[in-house]
């Protein structure tokens, strides 16, 4: 797996605080996102994330007009709990330590 897939947990956790997670069930995630992020530079690397697809992510659709994002993805690599936890935590540093996590992870698959 390449770093840059793995690092896009990373690009996750630095963008969470314009997220909202609407509805998580283990293997689908379903965001909405501020329309601030639209502005974010790293918003180019996130919203392509549905073309290059990290291990352990099934799919990404992306629904611009309605501000929402959703993953499937594979539980064997992707712990929910950690994602929810990953798209909630207030704390950066918490935050980067379970994208650390979840690299790891992906990286083993």
């Amino acid at each position: 797996m390449s770093h840059e897939k793995a690092a896009e947990f990373n690009v996750i956790a630095r963008l969470r605080r314009a997220l909202t997670v609407k509805h998580h069930i283990p293997g689908r995630i379903r965001v909405s996102f501020d329309e601030s992020l639209l502005k974010h530079p790293e918003t180019k690397r996130f919203m392509q994330m549905k073309h290059e697809l990290p291990p352990g992510v099934k799919s990404v659709r992306v629904n611009p007009l309605a501000c929402s994002v959703v993953m499937e993805y594979d539980t064997r690599s992707i712990s929910p709990g950690l994602l929810d936890e990953l798209m909630t935590v207030d704390d950066d540093v918490r935050a980067m330590e379970i994208a650390g996590k979840l690299k790891v992870a992906v990286e083993r698959m």
